[in-house]
């Protein structure tokens, strides 16, 4: 079946498009592109739509693969889909799967709403290698293991490797720079959860930069607006230009809110947490369970860190100001850092790519659609070195239809799964995956290796 989009406004950063043109899709793929209108079997009607490559989110938490019942527990990857994802990058912060190779064949033999890819998350390699203690050291033994782990999920395709270090003070420099020299044979990334924020994020930043200068990798620093979103972005995002006039390949990823998500038992909130933020327990919401809604007490603090640690919180502590730096800087890239728990968590997993062109484009002014688009495709596909983000002549078809004029996120935090606004269609490898809100396919992803 061909299926043509007439009368659309093309815009792929990739190949410097951004005029009126036409577009076929033919067996998955990108069949034609004309600046005269197509016939086919099926013929959409764009006009006033932004025709654009299918978004790619590169820092996502991925929904979990229950092997012994054969089926994924979809969840954040529809919600993805209603923002315009097509692609979306899992294993981040250290955490993830505990085989990204079943994932990865599991994807491919079931499929799923948008297309996977994985880093290898580092936690995952320390339980397998028998450290559940994330203040513990890892002996040599256990980190040879890590090792040939790392390095059969990276021959598997994983795209890079992943560390929470905030979530396991234990690591040292020895184990992240053994870890991470498995990923020289693929010159694939590193990304981390930097092991400090607010005032120590510069030390922190620097530990993994040596890794990567050392190792000749590329570096990606994950939600930099978390990190650094206290007043020390424009340092930081200073401090990362110097890297790259050095010739290393650094970057960052944001998304555009001022609150942070994560479970309320993680070192995150370890003792001394309020002094860091300079906040009080009240900066700090519960994002699910009994007691979703509530503000924290010093009370609440410690019964949920006690009784319920997998307890996701919303924390209320970054500047606005900051996060709006990040998100224009030309090196740092759109990504949700999306994670919903029993269909509950933070707002930016239904709506940080909506967020963005509404917000920061249309409303504000503060970026191109352009600019924004580029962001959000061809900057991290290039990144991450996946074949996706543009909408050349036999490119994936992966495709976004939105309505520039009305595109906006609903998610809140009372309602942090609300659909967006004004996207029409989304094709995920050729397939109808989305029309006006409604799930048209949910098995036309794969993997992304």
């Amino acid at each position: 079946m061909r299926t043509v989009i007439n009368h659309g406004f093309l815009i792929d950063p990739g190949n410097g498009v951004h005029a009126k043109w036409n577009i076929a899709i033919e067996k998955g793929k990108v069949a034609e592109i004309s600046t005269d209108p197509l016939d086919g079997d099926v013929e959409i009607d764009a006009s006033g739509l932004v025709v654009s490559p299918g978004f790619i989110d590169v820092h996502m938490h991925e929904d979990p693969f229950v092997a012994d019942e054969g089926k994924f527990q979809i969840s954040i990857f529809e919600s993805e889909l209603q923002m315009g994802v097509t692609t979306a990058i899992g294993g981040n912060c250290g955490i993830g799967t505990m085989d990204p190779k079943v994932y990865l064949d599991a994807a491919d033999q079931i499929g799923l709403p948008v297309n996977v890819g994985l880093l290898v998350p580092h936690e995952s390699l320390r339980l397998q290698a028998g450290v559940d203690n994330r203040y513990e050291t890892a002996s040599m033994i256990q980190i040879e293991k890590m090792k040939y782990l790392a390095t059969d999920y990276l021959m598997a395709g994983c795209l890079g490797i992943s560390f929470g270090i905030r979530y396991i003070p234990g690591i040292t420099e020895l184990e992240l720079m053994e870890i991470s020299s498995t990923a020289q044979k693929y010159s694939a990334i590193i990304a981390a959860h930097l092991r400090n924020d607010a005032d120590h994020v510069m030390k922190s930043a620097e530990e993994l930069m040596k890794i990567g200068r050392e190792l000749d990798l590329p570096v990606q620093f994950s939600h930099m607006n978390s990190m650094a979103g206290f007043g020390q972005m424009e340092m930081f995002l200073q401090w990362m230009d110097q890297q790259t006039r050095e010739g290393f390949d650094v970057a960052a990823d944001c998304y555009p809110y001022e609150a942070f998500s994560t479970f309320i038992g993680t070192a995150t909130y370890d003792d001394g947490f309020l002094e860091r933020y300079q906040v009080g327990y009240e900066a700090i919401e519960v994002a699910e369970g009994p007691y979703r809604g509530e503000r924290l007490t010093e009370e609440l603090y410690h019964f949920l860190r006690d009784t319920a640690p997998k307890t996701l919180t919303i924390a209320h502590v970054m500047k606005g100001e900051d996060v709006e730096k990040a998100i224009l800087h030309p090196e740092v890239m759109i990504a949700s850092d999306g994670l919903i728990n029993g269909r509950q968590g933070h707002p930016r997993a239904a709506g940080t790519f909506p967020r963005v062109l509404g917000e920061y484009v249309r409303k504000r002014r503060l970026m191109t659609l352009y600019q924004a688009i580029n962001k959000m495709t061809a900057m991290p596909a290039r990144r991450f070195g996946i074949k996706k983000g543009t909408l050349e002549k036999g490119a994936d078809a992966d495709i976004t239809l939105f309505n520039p004029d009305a595109i906006e996120d609903k998610a809140t935090f009372k309602d942090s799964l609300a659909l967006p606004v004004g996207i029409k269609g989304v094709w995920v490898k050729g397939q109808l995956a989305l029309w006006d809100g409604s799930i048209m396919q949910a098995h036309g992803g794969k993997s992304v290796r």
